[in-house]
């Protein structure tokens, strides 16, 4: 086991293993370098084991989810073993937390077989035997991460742990996927979660109720990684979020018309088909409504006044929800009483946040609509709360434990002031160390000074400079180039004038959302070593490609996010009530925390080097430029000119 030793871990564990210990909330920033996870693991685990009390580690990627699992706690656990003074810690349980829906439930898969016919037809039933087969296979976890191809979801909801038919009542540790994944949760020292699971719980009601301390479990405490992402997610969770897709499916799971399958084909009539196809058409004018009047012609719209969406929907579902409830409790069979019951909650969970919606009920939320899926048809009724630092201070801050947030990218000049204001942790410690690597050393940086404008009215002469920085830029280096975008119109645009180009040289060029997901698109970079690679949103944070295979990382520009959605629509007017500026304490704070993110994909370890290319010229134009420029790994960067490449 080669392992280092490295001051700044040390700093950073010494300050959370004494938040830990006080019961204070830490903000900790750590450059990337660092080893952040063991600095708050070996801590929190002690910690843990010694006090009996849950520790909890929220992460929001599935990548750092996997390095926990399968390298740092594996690790940790052989460095306790070799340390006399704590060996005694090494045995600790650990477990991974993923929501209910992930788990296959046998006693639900088991009654979905015996009632195929009625439920399923060919191909559903084809899906079913498949999942059956991998059932008695015996999975490793039971989650349907490990089904490859994925299963079918409206197969996969017929049968997953997300139903009061999985329950102890029904379900034990030794036959039940969740049942024994519940069992090591409750047993566990260490639990790692996801951000989204975390506020999706929370927000449903999960935290320790009456004065007991704790987030998540009764006291608890918790370190958000990749803490710097914690506010958009809480944002997500902490709202109403219903979709046109998500209603069609429980009303489809009741009774499919088309298909003549469904719970109700078991117990219902002539009528109660009736009235779910009644339901279903209300669903679908309902939504056809919000995209034909609010969304025809852009993809999210902010609800300003009470009753600008219809309620025809509302009466064909009250009878509807009427008529269940009493099939229910005729319903014979208990898996399929709990199904009804379990449906009919759904409704009316939905139809209730719809007339939230509908009457703007919280002045204290954003409202609006949107509209997703490749075909745009997948329509989302969405809220938020305004001010999300006031959410999170409710749920996390106060709630008489230690948080502990932590990322590469919790400060500016070395402050997390905008941090802490966003999260709502007040009187949260704060601490920070850099990251042990040599950028002045390693890292050169290029910054365009000749850029057109990007938000001219005649976008064309910009597109045409960055098609031509990128391809010069990325031809001339021999590893590979990850070339960052800040909105894919701009990505497709380079990707379609560069392919024909990079397919003559003989050399591969890949584009976010041309064919292959995130880990495919990082595996061929690092199989090909000299790719050029177009990335957008997710890119910016987490994409990790160790090695000459990313030599060169392109900015293509300040990563300002778009003021006219309705949440910072609605937080710019909130701060301008309060007599701030949404530009500076808003815009641009979040826009520098990107910025680094952006940054930081280029040095991932000690022997990484490369270039930085930035090719938004505001950079150096605008009085706000010299913010960003005071965030950059080092100080000194070259003039880049396009014209003068061109010549060469």
């Amino acid at each position: 086991m080669k392992m280092e030793h490295r001051p700044e871990q040390a700093a950073m564990a010494l300050a959370v293993g004494r938040a830990f210990g006080e019961g204070e909330s830490l903000l900790f920033e750590a450059g990337t370098g660092v080893g952040k996870s063991l600095a708050y693991l070996a801590p929190g685990v002690v910690h843990a084991v010694t006090t009996n009390r849950p520790f909890v580690v929220a992460t929001n990627t599935i990548s750092l989810q996997e390095q926990l699992l399968n390298n740092d706690i594996p690790m940790l656990r052989k460095v306790f073993k070799k340390s006399p003074r704590l060996a005694e810690f090494a045995d600790f349980r650990s477990a991974l937390l993923v929501g209910k829906a992930n788990y296959l439930c046998d006693n639900r898969l088991e009654a979905a077989m015996k009632g195929q016919t009625d439920l399923f037809e060919t191909s559903q039933r084809a899906e079913l035997k498949r999942i059956r087969e991998w059932s008695v296979e015996g999975p490793r976890e039971g989650i349907r991460q490990e089904l490859s191809p994925s299963p079918k979801s409206d197969v996969w909801d017929a049968v997953n742990a997300d139903s009061s038919v999985c329950s102890n009542k029904r379900c034990s540790p030794e036959t039940c996927c969740y049942r024994r994944a519940r069992s090591r949760v409750d047993k566990a020292h260490l639990l790692v979660v996801n951000h989204s699971l975390l506020f999706a719980l929370v927000g449903a009601g999960a935290a320790p109720g009456g004065d007991v301390p704790g987030v998540l479990f009764p006291n608890d405490f918790v370190v958000f990684d990749e803490g710097h992402e914690a506010p958009a997610v809480a944002s997500d969770h902490l709202g109403l979020g219903i979709s046109s897709w998500a209603m069609s499916m429980v009303l489809r799971r009741l009774y499919n018309p088309t298909k003549r399958k469904g719970l109700l084909s078991r117990i219902g009539e002539k009528n109660d088909f009736e009235l779910v196809e009644n339901a279903q058409l209300a669903c679908e004018d309902f939504f056809n409504h919000v995209h034909v009047s609010l969304l025809q012609t852009r993809d999210v719209r902010r609800l300003l006044e009470p009753g600008t969406l219809p309620t025809d929907l509302f009466p064909p579902f009250s009878r509807l929800l009427y008529r269940l409830k009493a099939l229910a409790e005729e319903a014979e069979d208990e898996v399929l009483r709990t199904d009804l019951k379990d449906n009919d909650k759904r409704l009316r969970g939905y139809l209730d946040g719809i007339g939230q919606i509908v009457d703007l009920k919280d002045p204290e939320s954003v409202y609006w609509v949107e509209r997703s899926g490749k075909k745009r048809a997948i329509i989302h009724l969405r809220s938020a709360p305004i001010d999300v630092a006031k959410a999170m201070r409710e749920v996390l801050f106060e709630r008489g434990t230690s948080v502990l947030m932590t990322s590469a990218t919790l400060t500016r000049s070395g402050k997390a002031d905008h941090f802490r204001r966003t999260v709502g942790a007040d009187h949260a410690e704060e601490g920070i160390v850099a990251s042990p690597f040599d950028y002045e050393k390693n890292v050169t940086i290029r910054i365009a000074v000749d850029c057109p404008e990007p938000m001219g009215k005649d976008r064309l002469p910009y597109l045409d400079y960055l098609v031509e920085s990128i391809h010069i830029s990325a031809t001339g280096m021999q590893g590979g180039t990850l070339s960052l975008f800040t909105n894919y119109t701009d990505l497709r645009h380079c990707y379609a004038v560069l392919r024909p180009r990079w397919q003559k040289l003989g050399r591969s060029i890949y584009a976010q959302g041309e064919g292959f997901s995130r880990s495919e698109l990082r595996e061929r970079m690092l199989d090909e070593g000299d790719v050029l690679l177009l990335g957008a949103e997710s890119f910016w944070k987490g994409f990790d490609a160790p090695g000459s295979a990313l030599s060169q990382v392109i900015l293509t520009r300040l990563p300002f996010e778009n003021p006219g959605h309705p949440i910072l629509e609605a937080k710019s007017e909130f701060l301008e009530k309060e007599g701030r500026s949404p530009f500076l304490d808003m815009t641009l704070p979040t826009a520098i925390m990107k910025f680094r993110q952006g940054l930081g994909r280029l040095v991932r370890r000690h022997d990484d080097h490369g270039d930085i290319l930035i090719l938004d010229s505001r950079i150096v134009r605008k009085g706000y430029g010299k913010e960003f420029l005071a965030e950059m790994p080092k100080s000194d960067y070259e003039a880049f000119r396009l014209s003068e490449h061109r010549q060469i």
